[in-house]
């Protein structure tokens, strides 16, 4: 009885703490520049250095355009570093925020979309699916003493799912 009380208790706290949403922290968008110069290598056709005016890119060109692995450094401290197709982050990559936020997961043309981890910088994690850059579809939800399993998400809000106890799922993601 006194373990049925202390959820209903603790279970307004816990939908408070999934509406904690990963769109606090925008992505940077790399500028088309004012300022930009290639400082080594080739940046028409294979692996160069490009100097922009909110940051560096690093990694393969191809026809002028990033395209492959890269590296993009904002002047802020974000980074992100993974696949690039036509100019734009696309498929498996890892943004970092200068606040240490992160997400690793899969983009489509510069948008999350599809799996993907989002790591808060107060140890929360949210794994699951994306769309158009918002939480959408079923995902877990990991805080420092639960972890909510099949949650749902629609547009960036938690709908529903089933909390249980952390000590009892030790399947969570590594960073």
């Amino acid at each position: 009885m006194k373990k049925l009380i202390f959820l209903f208790l603790l279970a307004p706290l816990y939908i408070l703490a999934q509406e904690d949403d990963a769109t606090g922290t925008e992505e940077k968008q790399e500028s088309k520049v004012i300022i930009e110069e290639c400082i080594s290598g080739n940046c028409k056709n294979g692996k160069g250095t490009m100097q922009y005016q909110t940051g560096v890119y690093e990694g393969y060109w191809k026809s002028g355009l990033r395209e492959g692995e890269g590296k993009y450094t904002w002047t802020n401290g974000d980074v992100y570093e993974g696949e690039w197709m036509q100019d734009k982050r696309h498929g498996l990559g890892v943004y970092v925020w200068h606040d240490g936020s992160k997400y690793k997961g899969n983009y489509s043309y510069g948008i999350r979309s599809g799996y993907g981890l989002y790591y808060y910088t107060n140890g929360t994690l949210y794994e699951g699916t994306w769309q158009n850059n918002l939480k959408h579809g079923i995902a877990n939800f990991y805080n420092k003493e639960s972890v909510n399993i099949g949650g749902k998400y629609i547009n960036n809000e938690y709908v529903s799912g089933t909390g249980i106890n952390q000590d009892s799922y030790k399947f969570k993601p590594a960073q």
